[in-house]
């Protein structure tokens, strides 16, 4: 909040003058209005280099989907209990504690304030609330259920985040491991091995191939080591420059889903996200084809969002759901059984359900089966570190030792 010097006039066209505490010029001035003046000017006075600097950080503050699925919740509440929406977003705004979502749900209750739509003032807070979390709103207020339309939309948010926790805790031990022996690599060429280098360069023997190769990487990290470094760095700059074109996107995302057991994974993943998003979506009333649209940017791979926007334009051919879908030979069979299912009954929305249930317990499944295997996988990476070391560092002395006996 900040101080702003107002000048305003009233009913009378008197001109009034003081000050007035504020988020933003725009918040000032709204309040003048609602206090019946007409504002003139609202000057912010105090530090002004501060608050920008405070106001340039918050746009980078991350909203975590708890603060989102809260927000969510309360408003499905505020709706039910029949509360104006202007003053329940004013309620929740002073109870959010995330900056830029405070400030985000006071842009969307100005907004509303001066006659926009509910969805149309969401969709203003940039990088704030999702396109679908907009067309959702969208769709309920049309249809005149928007009570319902923020309860599938909790229970969507709420899916994300679990379906990230899950994939995320079964990763957490792997990468802990993998970041622990590569310290401890990096440690023992750094500080042991150089020790051990000039006394096997000096030993006239035939040095091992460990050993060989453990000077080698020794070399490239002290003679070369400026040169590794930018090296790395370009390559990882590399990629993350490839990685934001549109090719280079799909291209990766295409090798993900051939990965071992890490695409089976990502498949998984994928296909319980876009049944889940589809069957909230087309319960809330949004259009097929727009529904679609929207689930193409919410599967999280480019080449299965590519596969979903071309099942979208063979619908609008007429050709339906499940024919698209087979055409596109990557969705399980399961998902085109069930999907050809509920378009001959009319229970459509009742087999994503399932399909959405189906998945979400097969990437639970699937990830914990991956967590088991990659733990005696990493064990035996470190016995094979471990190993190579031993063998690079004491073969040589077995060596010398023979050659100094044999002397």
């Amino acid at each position: 909040m900040a101080t702003f010097a107002y000048k305003a006039r009233d009913e009378r066209g008197l001109l009034v003058q003081g000050n007035i505490e504020a988020a933003s010029q725009r918040e000032a001035m709204t309040q003048l209005d609602a206090m019946g003046y007409i504002p003139v000017s609202a000057k912010e006075t105090g530090s002004k280099g501060t608050n920008s600097i405070d106001d340039f950080l918050i746009r980078f503050q991350r909203i975590k989907h708890d603060d989102m699925i809260f927000f969510t919740r309360q408003l499905q509440t505020i709706v039910r209990a029949g509360i104006p929406i202007v003053s329940g977003l004013k309620a929740l705004a002073e109870q959010t504690t995330n900056q830029r979502l405070q400030l985000a749900i006071k842009s969307v209750s100005q907004d509303i304030d001066k006659g926009s739509s509910f969805s149309d003032a969401l969709a203003r807070p940039k990088g704030v609330f999702s396109e679908i979390y907009v067309s959702m709103v969208r769709s309920g207020e049309t249809s005149g259920n928007l009570e319902e339309v923020l309860e599938r939309l909790s229970a969507l948010l709420e899916f994300q985040m679990r379906t990230k926790e899950t994939i995320k805790s079964a990763m957490r031990y792997p990468v802990f491991v993998v970041v622990t022996l590569a310290s401890a690599f990096i440690v023992l060429i750094n500080l042991v091995v150089p020790k051990f280098a000039p006394m096997f360069r000096n030993a006239k023997i035939d040095l091992p191939l460990p050993t060989q190769i453990l000077l080698l990487i020794n070399d490239l990290t002290t003679k070369y080591t400026l040169f590794v470094i930018i090296a790395l760095i370009a390559l990882i700059v590399a990629f993350i420059l490839y990685k934001r074109t549109e090719a280079g996107k799909y291209m990766i995302d295409v090798v993900k889903l051939k990965i071992p057991f890490i695409g089976d994974v990502i498949l998984k993943t994928c296909m319980s996200r876009f049944a889940f998003t589809l069957e909230n979506l087309v319960s809330s009333g949004i259009p097929i084809i727009r529904t679609l649209d929207i689930v193409s940017r919410t599967v999280g791979n480019e080449f299965i969002a590519r596969k979903v926007l071309d099942i979208s334009a063979n619908i609008e051919k007429g050709k339906g759901i499940s024919r698209p879908l087979k055409d596109a030979k990557i969705f399980p069979p399961l998902v085109i059984h069930l999907i050809a299912t509920g378009e001959e009954t009319g229970s459509l929305e009742d087999m994503l359900r399932e399909i959405s249930t189906h998945y979400d317990r097969e990437v639970t499944y699937t990830v914990n089966r991956l967590s088991a295997y990659i733990e005696p996988v990493l064990t035996a990476g470190l016995a094979g570190m471990v190993l190579f070391l031993a063998l690079a560092i004491f073969m040589p002395w077995w060596d010398m030792m023979r050659a100094m006996r044999g002397g």
